[in-house]
């Protein structure tokens, strides 16, 4: 069993404000700011302590000291900023995306998925439905977030399901009722298949929605299927998947590209001045240069493992949007190097552009007395030529928006026009079919006059920092 690297954290002394114990707020904020001032990529401008209000809320507080070039640090209860990075939550299982139709501002939900063995799933709830009412209410632009509260809370909630008819018009299907599930487990992988196309191709197809450290075997496990099948090709679809963790993110590099070598550098970490730059081996970060024996024997084995269901590609298709973040970014940008830039076909839409590492810092005192945990900022990120300024996000060779077509195809299928595009590509034969299709869903989508709700951010699937895992790297 391969176990990802543990993330370490810090414990700090308790702060006193001179006038007995702090309140609260007052231990949590000078915790926050004594591990701020030292690993914070923007350190240096966090304002002096007398110009900061120790009494404010920590979520307030940490707000405030960030800097404004910082899109993605956060403050978490530290049991909840554990649980999300490990892909546990309370939900319903969908993944959403809103689309306003016409000029009076009426908002409907387009699914993007349903989580396999979530109660959307077993509801029989699919991507491509839609959802016109939560709890009778239809939304608008201008009530879509309070109509959403119920969605995202913990109580029963009903949805109405439709459907868009053969005359390009919106249909009510059935009323359902849906019970969030508490700490759900999300599968890092939504599907693995091969495809054997038309022109003799084979094809590897992997849905890949989180970089969940704690999930390597799936991955292998999926790939032990494409290298038994000899596949000739891999699209990887990386649409929805908003990063994760950087270890599991480059076994998957790993997996990938031709003539892996695993004393290669794989990754540059620019800290701030209080600790030293380096360059990092795919093998140092797997743990190969730890002083534990374990984590030794552990890369050991993750190597091992690479080598033996390692598919040697010259090149790699993958499927990227405007929800592709972090961990998702890092493997286009750090594989370019090993392919070169134009065999890392990037196919859909121009990225978030998360080219910053985080760690988890928690309070490890026993007992514990702070209860909230941080993910800051630490490291800007490169790949092994020193490249790493994508801050606007990485643009595709192959531009396509999915928001375009309508309704959305199941995962997997010829219907899709980012697989259908990345099929076309290699296997030619395939093109006239995925015209024809591409053309028939854009008319309807024209036809409702179907927009992407501007600014709308799923809370269930945001962005996050690549998560470097371990401080213990650090250098000063």
């Amino acid at each position: 069993m391969l176990a990802p690297l543990l993330l370490l954290a810090i414990a700090c002394k308790k702060e006193d404000n001179g006038n007995g114990q702090p309140s609260a707020d007052e231990a949590t904020n000078k915790w926050v700011i004594e591990n701020m001032r030292d690993v914070y990529y923007w350190n240096t401008a966090i304002p002096e302590d007398r110009n900061l209000d120790f009494n404010l809320g920590p979520e307030d507080f940490f707000d405030k000291i960030l800097h404004p070039d910082d899109r993605f640090s956060w403050i978490q209860l530290a049991k909840d900023l554990e649980d999300n990075l490990s892909g546990v939550s309370t939900t319903v299982g969908l993944g959403i995306g809103l689309l306003q139709i016409n000029q009076a501002g009426d908002v409907i939900i387009s699914v993007q998925y349903a989580l396999a063995g979530s109660p959307a799933d077993e509801a029989g709830i699919e991507r491509g439905d839609i959802i016109t009412e939560i709890n009778g209410r239809a939304m608008t632009i201008n009530n879509y977030s309070s109509v959403l509260d119920a969605y995202y809370g913990s109580a029963s909630f009903s949805v109405q399901l439709a459907h868009i008819n053969e005359n390009n018009q919106i249909v009510d299907d059935r009323e359902i009722e849906l019970t969030p599930v508490e700490r759900f487990q999300e599968q890092a992988i939504h599907m693995d298949t091969v495809i054997n196309t038309p022109g003799g191709k084979k094809v590897g197809y992997l849905f890949y929605n989180r970089f969940l450290n704690d999930q390597p075997n799936e991955l292998l496990q999926a790939f032990n299927k494409f290298k038994a099948a000899n596949v000739s090709d891999l699209v990887l679809d990386l649409r929805y998947n908003g990063g994760g963790g950087i270890w599991i993110a480059a076994i998957m590099s790993g997996l990938i590209q031709a003539n892996f070598k695993e004393k290669e550098p794989f990754i540059q970490y620019n800290y701030n001045s209080n600790y030293t730059d380096e360059t990092v081996t795919y093998y140092g970060l797997f743990g190969g240069d730890s002083e534990d024996p374990d984590e030794v024997a552990s890369a050991d084995e993750v190597v091992t493992a690479i080598k033996a269901l390692n598919l040697n590609l010259p090149k790699v298709y993958i499927i990227a949007t405007d929800n592709s973040a972090s961990a998702s970014e890092l493997v286009i940008n750090n594989l370019r190097p090993f392919l070169s830039d134009a065999n890392v076909i990037h196919i859909g839409e121009t990225t978030v552009g998360k080219n910053e590492g985080s760690f988890t810092i928690v309070d490890e005192r026993e007992p514990q007395q702070i209860e909230w945990g941080i993910q800051p900022i630490v490291v800007k990120l490169a790949n092994k030529n020193g490249f790493g300024d994508y801050p606007n996000g990485l643009d595709p060779q192959y531009e396509i928006n999915e928001w375009d077509y309508l309704p959305w195809a199941p995962i997997g299928s010829l219907d899709d026009p980012l697989l259908a595009k990345a099929l076309g590509i290699i296997d030619p034969s395939l093109q006239p079919i995925a015209a024809k299709t591409m053309s028939t869903k854009a008319q309807t989508a024209r036809r409702l006059q179907a927009v992407k709700v501007a600014g709308f951010e799923d809370k269930l699937n945001k962005p996050i920092p690549v998560d470097i895992g371990n401080r213990g790297r650090l250098n000063r």
